[in-house]
């Protein structure tokens, strides 16, 4: 014969049985059962630099206006392969590759009717997140280089940005706070 539970008892287990949910509920939160805002991968959380590669018309140009307006610094510069001639520029962790191909040409002569490169699927400009941001805008004005758009709010990323051309025409976009 079965022994009924008394109530103080019943009570007792329906807190344990309430506790330990909440606990396999904080446990699930923890193990990413439920929505995370850490990223899925950490590869970008250790990546302290960046490679960014340019087809120029005149590599040497197009280096000494990322030397004169954005400090890069010359590392290596020279001819290879069919005519190829190359710059290696460097600012830090970042490098900068300028190959000058005599049989490249400009996008909007291999591809009539597009305007920008952002027409088409692919890179379309570069990006640095810059710690003295004001700083950075202003010394870019000083030198007289083009403000392709002026500084603005970005409120979903919660920086503000501001975007210049190279020699090439290629779209630079600063970040920062």
């Amino acid at each position: 014969m079965t022994r009924p539970i008394p109530t103080s008892a019943r009570r007792h287990e329906t807190q344990c049985n309430r506790f330990l949910l909440v606990v396999i509920f904080i446990a699930a939160l923890s193990l990413g059962c439920g929505k995370s805002q850490e990223p899925h991968s950490s590869v970008m959380h250790n990546v302290s630099g960046s490679l960014l590669a340019l087809s120029t018309p005149d590599a040497p140009a197009t280096g000494r206006w990322y030397q004169e307006n954005l400090g890069f610094r010359l590392v290596k510069e020279g001819q290879m392969g069919k005519g190829l001639h190359f710059a290696l520029l460097r600012y830090d962790d970042n490098i900068l590759e300028l190959i000058q191909n005599p049989e490249a040409r400009p996008l909007t002569q291999a591809l009539p009717g597009i305007r920008d490169p952002f027409e088409i699927h692919g890179i379309f400009k570069l990006g640095f997140t810059v710690r003295n941001f004001d700083e950075v805008f202003a010394d870019l004005q000083r030198r007289g280089v083009k403000v392709d758009f002026t500084i603005t709010k970005l409120n979903d990323l919660g920086l503000r940005a501001f975007g210049i051309r190279d020699l090439d025409g290629n779209l630079i976009q600063f970040f920062g706070k």
